[in-house]
């Protein structure tokens, strides 16, 4: 009972981040066809999603340092290492020097990488 309680409650968050990730690629595509470079708005929105994933990945870890272990847990960590590291390139590249509407477009590629990294964590789960 209370596993199947814990994996609704991590499809819940995962499915919220990925709403939210979707939420910025959407705003960030918007600023990249408009050749605008990321707003402190956007920015300090991937960064509360960078937090998010930070949570997500330590309960994974928590979980996984329980006992709990995914059939492929090198893929597993692979991903999970991905969904952490990729939103801080993204900031950190639109935080450059003369940002612009390429900075936008990437930050909206790399959400929607996450995104998809984050379904898959789900998947593996």
């Amino acid at each position: 009972m209370a596993g199947r309680l814990a994996a609704r409650m991590n499809a819940i968050a995962a499915l919220a981040i990925c709403v939210f990730l979707l939420a910025i690629a959407l705003w960030a595509s918007v600023s990249a066809i408009r050749g605008v470079a990321p707003s402190r708005g956007m920015l300090m929105f991937a960064a509360i999603c960078e937090l998010e994933l930070i949570l997500q990945a330590l309960i994974a870890l928590l979980v996984i340092a329980k006992g709990h272990h995914p059939p492929s847990m090198g893929e597993y960590l692979g991903y999970l290492f991905v969904t952490v590291v990729l939103v801080p390139y993204g900031i950190v590249r639109a935080r450059g020097q003369e940002p612009g509407r390429w900075d936008s477009a990437a930050l909206a590629a790399i959400a929607v990488a996450v995104a998809i990294a984050v379904l898959r964590l789900l998947y593996l789960w």
